[in-house]
């Protein structure tokens, strides 16, 4: 039985992914701030405000050999356009907090996890076409979209300095009705996914994107 590992995959589009993984035969260890059962799941409940890289790492078993290791955790909790308003002051704090749940704790997991990552092991992050910054309103999401062009960069570095085959996914769009539909295309583009492709980034059609 293959073994994935995945990260605020409890909700949404996340949830409708870790069902179909567990349906096509993986089992998987998720860690997730929402309840969550399902067959072949062993649900590790975290609160995202208060987890640190001790708690972290007691959590997650260094000795396990994972097939997949997924990263999907939006902290929610960055700058957006609320906060260039005058007397609108990002709380340092919270900005601190989602940097460390959506940038940080993926590197210090990948850390604690790295004699037990083979050459066969596949570290992906989803990402987003905001990060192309092409368009001025992107503005609206500063955090969200700086967060995931830190990842991609950080998925670049592990590529070029470990075992495995490091990847990042732009998912485009998730429209409700298609959430099992884009879960298996997903899975195919992962499946598909050769020694040779550590360090790039897919469009869920399974394209090369930038």
């Amino acid at each position: 039985m293959k073994k994935a590992l995945l990260i605020g995959c409890g909700s949404k589009w996340g949830a409708s992914f870790t069902k179909h993984l567990s349906d096509i035969g993986y089992y998987i260890d998720l860690l997730t701030g929402s309840d969550f059962e399902y067959p072949n799941v062993n649900t590790i409940k975290v609160n995202w405000f208060e987890l640190n890289v001790d708690q972290l790492t007691t959590l997650i078993d260094n000795t396990v050999t994972y097939d997949l290791i997924f990263f999907n955790q939006n902290a929610k909790g960055s700058v957006s356009d609320h906060w260039f308003i005058p007397g609108n002051d990002m709380p340092i704090h919270a900005w601190n907090r989602s940097m460390w749940n959506d940038c940080q704790l993926p590197y210090y997991l990948i850390k604690h996890l790295s004699l037990s990552i083979t050459d066969d092991t596949k570290i992906g992050w989803m990402m987003t076409g905001l990060i192309i910054g092409n368009n001025p309103e992107y503005f609206k999401h500063a955090g969200y979209a700086s967060h995931k062009a830190t990842n991609l960069h950080i998925m670049r570095g592990f590529s070029q300095n470990h075992n495995g085959i490091f990847f990042a996914l732009n998912p485009m769009w998730f429209p409700i009705e298609d959430y099992l539909k884009d879960s298996i295309q997903i899975h195919k583009v992962i499946s598909e996914l050769k020694k040779t492709d550590s360090g790039k980034s897919f469009n869920k059609d399974g394209t090369e994107w930038i």
